[in-house]
């Protein structure tokens, strides 16, 4: 044969084994879906090239997947070592193969409880001694910037992550709390229907089929139960997530992100959805959208760094943190708004717009005897002056 012909086939030889190989680490290092990864192997090794890779990168690999921590592979080992295959969830409820807890106390309100939980990555400390405490039919509100552990919480708590220390308990089993991620993904050929109709059979063998219409007309996707979910807008399928998590009937719901990258009409319908469902399920809500924790929740944990920094009412945070006020008069005002950055009562001034500002105060009761007088002295008309002590303001000084 031509030596040349030899070059040609040891250099597709070459490629054709370089592309197995690196499809089987990417095999390793990512979620699968329908099959178990032994059988995907055999599948990228075994069916004709390129077969073999092609099925597995459009029908076995889980799009998007991050690359899996030598935790997540400790979690993977012990779920297999059980008889189970490692737990892949979008947007679905936890199916009942998740692993159980202990019960938290039987005390009629607690429905979660973690006591000095931590949780490591390498060198990262993600949560550091967090002893979150959930009541029954209570809307919790989880807070932080980014990076401060919020999602990371609540793997841990649905089980898809262990735990480095500490531990989580709950008074439900684990197959009857719906968790929503972040950014739901679904399969674009699937219907709405089918969707849904796929987390009712990974949530449990006894939900009635009918449960499948309920979640759709719940979230407001009765209409669109026969389209594609490749068709769906972002907050479409934010409400097709919460679906697939209502479907099993949950007494708790986990939410991450819900409204985050959502249009205002998408952010609008996601929150008045939030809104009725915490009427009649524990729901623990995640995000950095102070403004929607403050409309839909009671209960507020702020979390920073791995650390819990507050825990408790709403209420009580907003009553026990530096008042902010409304100051509205009549432009110009620069005289008046120099004054009042030379006050030692007030501890923050912010223009946000010709005449309107937002006020933060160290003695609120100096501050409204003092604040007409000064806008009087400078002749400024009084247009608005009211209580503005928000979420926001509590955030920060507990972050700061």
């Amino acid at each position: 044969m031509d030596p040349a012909l030899w070059w040609v086939f040891g250099a597709v030889g070459a490629v054709i084994a370089a592309t197995v190989v690196a499809a089987l680490v990417d095999l390793a290092r990512h979620d699968v879906r329908y099959l178990p990864k032994p059988v995907w192997a055999a599948i990228i090794v075994l069916v004709s090239y390129p077969t073999g890779l092609i099925l597995y990168f459009v029908l076995g690999r889980l799009p998007g997947a991050p690359v899996p921590t030598a935790d997540q592979a400790e979690r993977d080992m012990a779920e297999r070592a059980a008889g189970r295959e490692p737990i892949s969830v979008l947007g679905a409820p936890l199916p009942l193969t998740a692993p159980a807890a202990p019960a938290a106390p039987d005390d009629g309100r607690t429905v979660l409880v973690t006591e000095g939980l931590g949780k490591t990555f390498g060198d990262t400390v993600a949560l550091d001694g967090v002893d979150l405490v959930v009541t029954k039919g209570s809307s919790y509100g989880l807070i932080g910037p980014n990076g401060a552990g919020k999602t990371t919480l609540l793997y841990v708590l649905t089980g898809l992550r262990k735990p480095t220390l500490g531990s989580v308990r709950l008074a439900v089993p684990r197959h009857r709390i719906g968790f929503l991620v972040d950014t739901p993904r679904f399969e674009p050929w699937l219907t709405a229907g089918e969707v849904v109709d796929l987390a009712r059979h990974l949530t449990g063998p006894d939900i009635p089929e009918g449960a499948v219409a309920s979640a759709l007309d719940q979230v407001g996707l009765a209409a669109e139960a026969d389209r594609r979910a490749g068709s769906f807008s972002r907050g479409m399928l934010q409400r097709l997530g919460l679906a697939t998590c209502l479907v099993g009937d949950p007494e708790v719901l986990i939410l991450d992100e819900p409204a985050a990258a959502l249009d205002p009409v998408g952010r609008r319908a996601v929150l008045d959805l939030i809104g009725r469902l915490a009427q009649t399920k524990t729901v623990l809500l995640s995000t950095h959208i102070l403004a929607d924790v403050q409309e839909v929740c009671d209960t507020v944990g702020v979390i920073d760094k791995g650390r819990l920094r507050y825990q408790g009412p709403l209420a009580d945070l907003l009553a026990h943190t530096r008042s902010a006020c409304l100051l509205h008069v009549r432009p110009p005002c620069t005289a008046l708004v120099e004054s009042l950055r030379r006050a030692s009562w007030l501890t923050e001034v912010a223009e946000h717009g010709p005449g309107r500002l937002r006020l933060v105060v160290s003695d609120a009761e100096r501050a409204e005897r003092e604040i007409p007088a000064l806008v009087a002295e400078h002749g400024n008309s009084l247009m608005l002056f009211q209580p503005a002590t928000d979420l926001e303001t509590a955030f920060l000084e507990l972050v700061s």
